[in-house]
């Protein structure tokens, strides 16, 4: 490819203080559009979300390396959070709904100029995508005159939204591959029906990301996931394995839908797990999306399982963070993986959906035992279902947990000798989450009901902090349980 196509300058630090200071002259237009002319706070944030977004995206066009745009979204990583939390350059970031956006979206950049900047039709349009179709969903949201609202997290969106955000995804993808590959010079073809599939995928992948985010954190999801999902269906192509990633994704729809209906996912945890499915399989295929589909099947069905309510209210319908929690650091893996093929991250990937299985038969199973659990650390009877507590039956269900996903690693081509390795890191991590969970998860009580509960607003009201960390909730706890267990892989193998 033929890169920069327009250099304003021989040096290209002079272009980035060029680049530093249009920024901030854009920034103060905002301010005095808010301040003298009146203008609502979401539309002055708008123009700069349209300007900056526009300007970002031409990166690839006029630099040479990824290093001045990398060092430019730096600074404003650091600029806008600092804006945010002095209420600063309120026409930057102001709107009706308090939101991260202007942080998130320098750091998407920052990940785009860092690992897409040898791809730079894929960092374009990304940029493009979060530029307009979430400017364009957002208008027509707010446009329509009786719109069919839905609300996932504090946020609303409405169906009108989303679709203007799926065909406007659509155009820039399906319009600006061609037209940037020759703007490039890239000597490659798309045929017409894949360069359809394409736009129509990445469509539907980046309207479902926008579609669960909350508080700013599309401007974060959608460039990333449009330039992950754009890679996928392509180099799918490529590979020959494209049918079967469609297929998937048919499939998947159905499986999650049905788990939805089972009540065991919830709106944000359906859709997030579908996508999680689908950058899985797309990355790993067959092979990686089996264990993770164990756990989430055997998962959900252990749930369902009659038991002795807890007073914990902790709920078996998972959300989108409970999704997260338990399989990001396994979905991150199989992304490293499909960009830098490594043997041994199949045995990571494999540890971490072992920690979390072996944390969750834990929780599931042990609620089954006729007696109450010992807390690990304090060493004295606690009630069922408290963060922290171990029972004999509830540490056999972590052991079977691991072992079901280590068995299931083997048969998928895992050596046997390491076997004993998954399930032992499986059962380590679920110790390391008790102990996390009775010593540093936060508790609450509820001021209705006065029920203690682990979340921080129930019966639609504040919870009371009765004690941990306030900011150590059971998802991050769950989070560093697979995390724990990558680690203790690492240590071993």
């Amino acid at each position: 490819m033929q890169l920069p196509i327009w250099q304003p300058f021989i040096n290209e630090w002079y272009t980035f203080a060029l680049f530093f200071m249009f920024i901030f002259i854009l920034i103060g237009i905002s301010e005095v559009a808010r301040s003298m002319l009146q203008w609502s706070p979401e539309s002055s944030r708008k123009l700069v979300h349209l300007i900056v977004g526009t300007l970002v995206s031409a990166c690839p066009f006029i630099f040479k390396s990824n290093i001045p745009p990398v060092v430019l979204a730096g600074i404003f990583i650091f600029v806008n959070a600092l804006a945010l939390k002095t209420e600063r350059f309120k026409g930057m970031h102001s709107t009706d709904r308090f939101s991260y956006g202007t942080v998130y979206f320098p750091i998407a950049f920052l990940i785009l100029a860092l690992f897409w900047w040898e791809k730079p039709i894929t960092l374009i349009l990304s940029m493009l995508i979060m530029t307009f179709s979430d400017t364009i969903a957002a208008v027509i949201g707010e446009r329509t005159p009786q719109p069919r609202n839905f609300r996932i997290w504090d946020d609303i969106k409405s169906v009108e939204g989303c679709l203007g955000m799926f065909l406007s995804s659509f155009l820039i993808i399906y319009i600006g591959t061609d037209l940037f590959a020759w703007l490039f010079g890239a000597a490659f073809f798309i045929p017409l029906p894949v360069l359809i599939g394409t736009s129509g995928f990445v469509a539907m992948i980046v309207t479902l990301s926008e579609a669960v985010s909350s508080r700013g954190s599309d401007n974060f999801s959608v460039p990333i996931m449009a330039a992950l999902s754009y890679d996928l269906f392509l180099i799918n192509y490529t590979h020959g394995t494209l049918n079967h990633l469609l297929i998937w994704a048919i499939v998947s729809a159905i499986v999650f839908y049905g788990a939805y209906k089972f009540k065991s996912l919830s709106e944000s945890g359906i859709l997030s797990a579908y996508v999680m499915g689908i950058i899985i399989f797309g990355t790993g295929g067959f092979i990686w999306i089996v264990p993770i589909l164990t756990f989430f099947v055997l998962s959900s069905t252990l749930s369902k399982l009659p038991k002795t309510e807890n007073i914990l209210q902790k709920g078996s319908r998972r959300d989108i963070i409970q999704v997260l929690a338990n399989g990001g650091a396994a979905t991150i893996i199989s992304v490293i993986n499909f960009y830098s093929p490594n043997d041994q991250l199949f045995i990571l990937y494999l540890a971490a959906i072992a920690a979390a299985t072996a944390d969750t038969w834990a929780s599931e199973i042990g609620l089954l035992s006729p007696w109450d659990p010992i807390h690990i650390t304090k060493l004295k009877s606690v009630i069922k279902g408290t963060s922290g507590g171990i029972s004999l039956l509830g540490t056999l269900g972590s052991v079977l947990g691991a072992t079901v996903i280590g068995i299931t690693g083997v048969q998928l081509g895992l050596p046997a000798s390491l076997l004993g390795i998954i399930i032992f890191t499986g059962t380590a991590g679920g110790l390391v989450d008790s102990v996390l969970g009775g010593s540093i998860q936060a508790t609450f009580q509820c001021t209705e009901c006065n029920n203690i509960t682990e979340k921080r607003k129930h019966c639609n009201l504040p919870s009371m902090h009765v004690s941990g960390l306030y900011i150590v909730d059971n998802d991050m706890v769950n989070f560093l349980n697979t995390i724990s267990g990558i680690i203790i892989v690492l240590i071993l193998v």
